[in-house]
């Protein structure tokens, strides 16, 4: 489709920018809801939805989480009444494909944990999933726009929360990749998130490169 404005210049790929513009503010949304509304479960439950527009979409729930290793991202979100999610989604994956990877943060809601943030401001914290909406959207725009090539998307799901259960500072885990963190501050969460996310990713796909 190409279209004209008042100075006749012509606006081509309209269909390709139509499809951004789509992708964009499916993020956008993402990033404005409430944590009541927004949590690692119902997150999960609508990137489920996009498979309708043609994406591979696999969900872990916590006993997969747990059965994986991935004790770094379960430490973030054993305070919280929500559990932890790790959504993958792939797009024009072959056999034997080398694909790109885009992983994202996904913390619905950040006090800090016990390490708890200061009160003003926090509100500001249904934002600290961002990264993972990146991703969301860029994979919404991989397959609306037909992209060609093979693109992986990986997000980890967790809500940050102080608890009787929750991690606490000294705290010692094991991620993935078998190393041990000292937890000096709960609210370094999003480390901890992406550490067993980059592990588990690296392991099961031998990608071209990871951001």
């Amino acid at each position: 489709i190409n279209i004209f404005n008042s100075k006749k210049k012509i606006y081509k790929n309209l269909n390709y920018l139509l499809n951004l513009l789509e992708s964009i503010n499916y993020c956008k949304d993402l990033v404005s809801e409430p944590a009541n509304v927004l949590n690692p479960v119902s997150y999960a439950k609508k990137c489920l939805d996009l498979k309708k527009i043609g994406l591979k979409v696999k969900v872990l729930d916590q006993t997969k989480i747990s059965k994986i290793g991935m004790r770094s991202l379960l430490g973030v979100s054993q305070g919280s009444s929500n559990d932890p999610r790790v959504v993958i989604f792939e797009w024009n994956i072959k056999k034997n494909s080398k694909p790109s990877i885009l992983l994202g943060k996904g913390v619905t809601f950040d006090t800090g944990g016990i390490s708890l943030k200061p009160s003003g401001g926090m509100e500001e914290m249904i934002t600290d999933m961002g990264g993972s909406a990146v991703v969301v959207g860029s994979m919404i725009n991989a397959a609306l726009n037909k992209i060609k090539k093979p693109i992986v998307g990986i997000i980890g799901l967790v809500e940050n929360m102080p608890d009787g259960k929750a991690q606490r500072p000294g705290d010692i885990v094991r991620s993935l990749s078998g190393q041990t963190i000292e937890v000096l501050n709960t609210d370094a969460e999003g480390r901890l998130v992406l550490a067993d996310a980059l592990s588990f990713t690296e392991k099961k796909f031998k990608p071209k490169f990871m951001i």
